[in-house]
């Protein structure tokens, strides 16, 4: 233990003994560390830097200063080299300070090689290593290397402080004044007008049980389990709502669904069954490429997300408004809430790429991105192990846990361990 780590510790143990206790299991060797100089002095963990090497407090002051003027509470997300906690504790307008090592062996590291009793003495701070996963402060600050080299139990955490920071740009994807947006709507404003409102579903449905299929891996895994719940007498089966990328996969192990979601605005006839089943149901959303709408045999519905966009829209063909929040999967899911099922079980909903593979049935590539070169992102699957993500699958997962919070009288069941771990979801095991 080095003097200046010895130093910071004595403070900590006095202020926060839980803490401390913590701190003395740290294993800092399982870190590679080294100093990096330049106009300023930093630290290099891992390949990334806790900080700039050119200017830190110019970097400090960047980031404290995008919080509101006036604001008298802050959380730190991340401590860096320490500059932002040292900043925020020179500034005597704050009543509180709240600190949130995201990695205990790096804060440890930290305290190793540099002197932090400035602010861990600042009786305003305190020092919290296992903040809330679900909710952020109202004011609070991230350090994003910090986020870099999080624990796993802090992974939730992380994926909201992204999924928060990247809002503001993935927003101006829907803007109401989108010019592909307002071509679309206009090419299937006529279609959208005469197809009758997805809410009449209900008339049709009262599933007690729903099966929502997604595209993910672990899809092939339950072919048979679902081919066999499609055989059951029609008054014991359960409802089947599956995406539309999982259309083609079903079709092909002789699987029908009841209803098929499609919302994506490039989402072709290539992506789906050359002989498309008469008897689906399609509930899309207007974003829908015109083709499929007109190449579908059986029966359409109209729907609308919540965002704001569709609003002057639904004012005047009022429509089933359904969750969305970057995947198809939110909608599907939304609406089986909808139709009243209390038992939902999800399948190839695995927001990662579990051994390795992008989809079920299709070839790597041909949906979304393929599996190339390094990966930074991931999840924990329901084995408590690490699983290859992308940063959007990241968000996707932080926004269904979300919905799942706010729908208590739905039980909500995920049918593989090897995807992504759903909070709010029990496993359960589906097979034949």
């Amino acid at each position: 233990m080095t003097d200046l780590l010895q130093h910071n510790m004595a403070i900590i143990r006095r202020r926060w003994p839980e803490v401390a206790q913590a701190m003395d299991a740290a294993d800092t060797d399982s870190l590679d560390a080294m100093l990096v100089t330049g106009a300023n002095q930093t630290i290099s963990v891992n390949g990334i830097q806790l900080s700039s090497r050119h200017n830190r407090l110019a970097e400090a002051e960047l980031l404290i200063n995008q919080l509101p003027a006036g604001c008298r509470t802050v959380s730190v997300y991340g401590i860096g080299m320490g500059d932002v906690p040292t900043l925020l504790a020179d500034n005597k307008h704050l009543e509180q300070i709240r600190i949130c090592p995201l990695n205990l062996n790096l804060f440890v590291l930290l305290l190793s090689y540099t002197d932090q009793s400035e602010w861990l003495g600042d009786m305003r701070v305190e020092l919290e290593p296992q903040p809330r996963q679900d909710a952020l402060a109202q004011h609070h600050i991230a350090v994003i290397p910090d986020l870099l080299l999080i624990s796993d139990d802090n992974a939730r955490l992380r994926d909201l402080l992204m999924f928060q920071n990247n809002l503001a740009f993935a927003n101006k994807r829907h803007r109401d004044d989108d010019v592909k947006f307002q071509r679309r709507l206009a090419d299937n404003l006529e279609t959208i007008k005469q197809d009758p409102d997805a809410a009449s579903l209900s008339m049709l449905y009262q599933p007690s049980k729903t099966l929502v299929v997604g595209t993910g891996p672990s899809l092939e895994q339950h072919y048979h389990y679902l081919r066999a719940q499609r055989a059951l007498p029609l008054e014991t089966r359960p409802l089947m709502i599956a995406v539309d990328t999982a259309l083609k996969a079903l079709a092909h192990e002789n699987i029908i669904p009841d209803i098929v979601m499609s919302v994506d605005f490039n989402i072709s006839l290539a992506h789906l069954p050359e002989e498309l089943p008469t008897n689906v149901k399609l509930v899309y959303f207007p974003k829908t490429q015109p083709q499929v709408l007109h190449a579908w045999p059986g029966e359409r519905f109209a729907a609308y997300s919540l965002n704001e966009t569709y609003n002057e829209l639904n004012s005047r063909y009022p429509k089933l408004r359904l969750f969305a929040n970057g995947s198809v999967i939110h909608p599907a899911i939304d609406l089986a809430v909808y139709l009243k099922s209390k038992q939902i079980i999800l399948f190839g909903c695995d927001f990662s790429y579990p051994q390795n593979k992008t989809h079920a049935f299709w070839p790597e590539g041909k949906l979304g991105p393929k599996i190339t070169g390094e990966k930074h992102h991931w999840v924990i699957n329901g084995y408590g192990e690490k699983v290859v993500t992308d940063l959007n699958f990241r968000g996707y997962l932080l926004a269904l846990e979300h919905y799942i919070r706010t729908q208590p009288q739905v039980a909500f069941y995920n049918s593989s361990l090897e995807g992504a771990a759903i909070e709010g979801t029990l496993y359960q095991e589906c097979k034949i």
